[in-house]
């Protein structure tokens, strides 16, 4: 059972652990550093899997205002809303339902244990303390367990040589966003806390109704690292949030999306605290974390839904380095959930072993390959695998190929409670999934153009899919599914004042059973951003976000458009003005069945860095 906001107001949001990296890796450049692909720090070319980066600066240039908007640029990942300003916003990989896709902050999962799926909600996560976001994409359970079947998606935050700074913006539909960073400190010591919050007029969550749904939140974190001698040194992170939302339901006698007087309140915190140890050839770390969420829906002021979930975690990460070309990532993992609704507790542990073996035979090649055994309060134990690639060869070509399996347990959602209309099933079996992918990556440089070119093909499997039927039977198994699909990313800098982003994703999603597309997954997807910068001062960017035609209850969702324009100018080295104007043809379009997002909208803003 969660404990209650009163004992744990002081704790904010899940932190944590990643281990050093290794000796011999020279990372000059923090977006050559992949961290997630084996939860040490790794340079891009010697990474196997498909991986995405959005740094800082891409978050700042094309002012994202939470992460959900920053994901859609990314290949492989669909987002669907609830409806704009707070309305739950969940992230898919490849074709992956929400609670297949892993969300972990600084090395923590944060996905909800409260949620029927078990996904993370992006509504209320901010950009404001992001350092950069690392999509890892394909079945990653081997070094990340549960819920790892479509991939990974990793937010690093920032540190105390991001240095110190505020903002504010202001904007259509009653909208104000501000936050502001505080950090001081040094290597040995360190220190660093950012506040920031939105509240907004807002728009009709039903895209039938006409009454504004309001929504307002608070979010706040800590980061801090303190040097014990050469060898030992801890960290802590805490991070919390509160928001409120105005929400429309489904009225009788229709049980259609509609004008309600509704409301969502939320509290989401936790804490976390690690031990690293960094000596010679042998570096780790061992993290303790706690994260829960409290949940209570409103009609009318009356209390219609109470919900707490809380995830206890413990885990060390070991790397030891057994010479130049090879070494040996191992750890341990136990973990505890509870859940409880409307008054009724269910909870269930974990526990898990693993180990991976990374080798460099030649130079340029980099092979890795381990093994991973999860044992289950409630279900019988799964081992998974996982093997990967990548090669440098000559010509600016990097070559890249991977193999893994994934395991999902039912969540004490699905198995236990009857909410929402949703009907428990006792009897659902796991889902377990295998995937693999190869690309290539090519690099291209002339006199005044440095681009980069990445195509990826893939194709993941799941057995015994949970999936819920909304006309009444509930959560049930799908004997198999299936995605498969190409990734295409592309970058370039021309000159000193143009810069081009673009990415394309066809995910075919299906049951295999019936050959129907899977729910909230278009075949098509893509985005385009192109910057361009006159002089040093100003920078002008314009976006186009493209979503395909869904699957969708109880209408499919039609494909859509959306262009966006932005502008910075920094008055001084401590001073930016910026503006931007989203949905600029003022486009009629959904993520999700019914729920409305916003036309044409402009916002503008000042930033102070000191």
């Amino acid at each position: 059972m969660a404990i209650k906001l009163s004992v744990l107001s002081v704790l904010f949001a899940a932190a944590a652990a990643q281990v050093p990296a290794h000796a011999d890796d020279p990372g000059t450049e923090q977006d050559e550093i992949v961290v997630s692909a084996t939860r040490t720090a790794n340079r891009f070319e010697e990474v196997g899997s498909a991986v995405s980066l959005i740094s800082a600066e891409d978050i700042e240039l094309r002012q994202y205002p939470f992460a959900a908007d920053a994901l859609r640029d990314a290949p492989g990942v669909s987002i669907a809303r609830n409806g704009a300003f707070g309305g739950v916003a969940s992230a898919r990989i490849r074709g992956a339902s929400s609670g297949q896709s892993l969300i972990v902050i600084d090395g923590i999962v944060v996905n909800d244990s409260s949620a029927p799926q078990g996904g993370f909600n992006f509504a209320n996560l901010d950009v404001a303390d992001i350092e950069r976001i690392e999509v890892l994409r394909g079945p990653q359970s081997l070094l990340y367990g549960a819920d790892a079947i479509g991939g990974v998606i990793s937010i690093i935050t920032k540190k105390a040589d991001a240095g110190t700074g505020a903002y504010l913006e202001g904007g259509s539909h009653g909208t104000l966003r501000g936050g502001g960073t505080a950090a001081l400190g040094n290597e040995d010591a360190y220190g660093r806390i950012t506040v920031s919050g939105v509240r907004t007029d807002g728009i009709s969550r039903a895209a039938s109704g006409t009454e504004a749904d309001g929504y307002r939140s608070i979010a706040g974190s800590f980061t801090g690292g303190l040097a014990l001698n050469e060898i030992w040194r801890t960290e802590l992170v805490a991070r919390f949030s509160d928001s409120h939302a105005e929400i429309d339901g489904f009225p009788p006698p229709s049980f259609t999306l509609a004008d309600t007087d509704e409301t969502e309140d939320t509290q989401d915190y936790a804490l976390a605290g690690r031990l690293l140890h960094d000596h010679a050839d042998f570096n780790g770390a061992f993290t303790v974390s706690y994260n829960a969420i409290d949940r209570v829906n409103r009609d009318g002021g009356v209390e219609t839904f109470g919900g707490e979930g809380d995830r206890l975690s413990a885990d060390y990460l070991g790397a030891i380095e057994l010479s130049e070309q090879a070494r040996i990532i191992s750890g341990a993992e136990a973990e505890r959930t509870s859940v409880m609704v409307s008054g009724v507790d269910e909870d269930a542990s974990s526990g898990a072993v693993f180990a991976m073996v990374e080798v460099k035979p030649i130079n340029g090649l980099t092979l890795s390959a381990g093994a991973r055994r999860d044992e289950f309060s409630n279900f019988d134990g799964a081992t998974t695998a996982r093997v990967a690639a990548a090669w440098v060869v000559p010509g600016n070509f990097i070559l890249r190929g991977s193999w893994g399996q994934g395991f999902r347990a039912p969540t004490l959602f699905e198995l236990n409670f009857d909410q929402f209309g949703t009907i428990p099933n006792p009897d659902l079996q796991p889902e377990r999934a295998n995937g693999f992918d190869v690309g290539v990556e090519k690099t291209f440089s002339a006199d005044d153009i440095d681009a980069r070119l990445r195509a990826t093909l893939f194709q993941t499997r799941v057995e015994d899919q949970i999936d819920f039927d909304f006309a009444g039977s509930g959560y049930f198994n799908i004997d198999e599914t299936r995605a498969r699909g190409v990734e295409v990313e592309g970058d370039a800098e021309i000159g000193d004042h143009l810069a081009v982003y673009l990415s394309y994703s066809y995910i075919d999603a299906i049951d295999r059973m019936t050959g129907l597309q899977l729910p909230r997954q278009p075949k098509h997807s893509g985005s385009a951003v192109i910057t361009v910068t006159p002089i040093v001062e100003l920078s002008v960017s314009t976006s186009l976000i493209f979503n395909g035609d869904e699957n969708d209850t109880p209408a499919p969702n039609d494909s859509f458009f959306r262009a966006d324009l932005r502008a910075a100018y920094a008055v001084s080295d401590n001073l930016e003005i910026y503006g931007r104007i989203e949905n600029l043809t003022d486009t009629d379009y959904e993520d999700v069945s019914g729920f409305a997002e916003p036309g044409l909208s402009a916002f503008g803003g000042v930033r102070m860095r000191l």
